[in-house]
């Protein structure tokens, strides 16, 4: 176990942040006029997929949207980030998929959304170059820019039970974990994150309501994974590989977190252990789903971990590169996302 550090109170996957800050450099340019607190309402286009009693076990999305990032609301609507092409698909649970136009919402030349969040209001956050956006269930978009952040950054987000979120980025005195009420107040809570330029990749709230998070240098440099307090301190440990994923609690009391073709846990006190199985190429998302275990994408399988490390993987038929997944409790199974080949790919639970 590496020792943690205690540092003073201050009040895309991680193989594709590279790529991320490039154009997040290019976003800069083009959006600063654009991207400055605007709200309006969005403008949505509903797709040639057509509605039917039956959902489909495929769904199409535009052939270079590259849909990376999937969350479901609670009335079932799943939201998906098209991030090469700037827009957000909403998908009714009959299968109708809508088109969100944020930057003709906006007037905006380009937004590149990264990452995606549903608050207990049924509003829809998503992170973009410099801002946090939100969708309320009105079609209302409105971007967020307090504190002001520098290019690569916001990164992930995360939902609160009490209706705010949470996200991480990059300001110019350092890395913030931000917090924006659901009354939209905002404050941060400051990171002291020791590797040269990294992302916050992962934000889970883990028992004692503590905000633990996942960060990845851009480089070779170790990972690490922390927590912050109710009281805004933070504790952080170093992990083995630089390229960590999302972070969730497990049913066990740990949280879980994804490597770069591993699954790391960590307990609350910081002791960490890694799971490896062959052909476990990376690792994607990771979500706390049934059974009592840890379920998870890997490029083109869905897997499985129980709490005491056991891993199944299961291949996706038709699978090349898979970014996400979430549960879909009504249904029984899971929704993937399969960047490379621009679908949501429907995979029943497992027996």
């Amino acid at each position: 176990m590496n020792p943690p550090r205690t540092p003073p109170f201050s009040p895309l996957r991680p193989a594709r942040r590279a790529a991320r800050v490039l154009a997040g450099l290019l976003t800069l340019m083009l959006t600063l006029a654009g991207c400055t607190g605007t709200h309006r309402t969005a403008v949505p286009e509903t797709s040639a997929t057509s509605a039917t009693s039956r959902p489909p076990r495929t769904i199409e999305l535009p052939g270079n949207s590259w849909p990376r990032e999937l969350a479901m609301a609670p009335d079932g609507t799943l939201w998906v980030v098209e991030s090469s092409i700037g827009f957000l698909a909403s998908i009714s649970p009959s299968g109708r998929v809508t088109q969100h136009h944020l930057t003709d919402a906006l007037h905006a030349p380009s937004l590149d959304p990264g990452y995606l969040t549903i608050a207990t209001d049924g509003s829809v956050w998503f992170s973009c170059a410099l801002d946090i956006g939100r969708i309320t269930p009105d079609g209302t978009v409105r971007l967020f820019h307090d504190p002001p952040l520098v290019y690569g950054s916001p990164d992930t987000i995360t939902a609160g039970s009490d209706g705010s979120v949470w996200y991480g980025g990059t300001t110019a005195d350092g890395w913030r974990l931000v917090h924006i009420t659901a009354k939209l107040v905002t404050s941060h809570i400051s990171v002291p994150l020791h590797q040269f330029g990294p992302h916050i990749t992962g934000l889970a709230f883990g028992p004692g309501e503590r905000l633990w998070f996942t960060s990845s240098p851009i480089g070779n440099e170790r990972g690490e994974v922390g927590y912050a307090d109710s009281h805004g301190h933070t504790r952080i440990w170093t992990t083995d590989d630089p390229f960590l994923g999302p972070i969730v609690p497990g049913p066990d009391g740990a949280l879980w977190f994804a490597e770069r073709a591993a699954i790391g846990r960590i307990t609350s006190s910081g002791s960490i252990s890694y799971h490896r199985a062959p052909k476990m190429k990376y690792t994607g998302g990771l979500v706390s789903g049934p059974g009592n275990a840890l379920w998870f994408t890997t490029s083109t399988s869905l897997g499985r971990i129980t709490t005491t490390g056991t891993i199944t993987l299961w291949p996706i038929p038709g699978a090349r590169e898979l970014t996400d997944l979430v549960y879909d409790a009504h249904r029984h199974g899971f929704w993937v996302a399969d960047a490379e080949a621009a679908v949501l790919r429907w995979a029943p639970l497992p027996p």
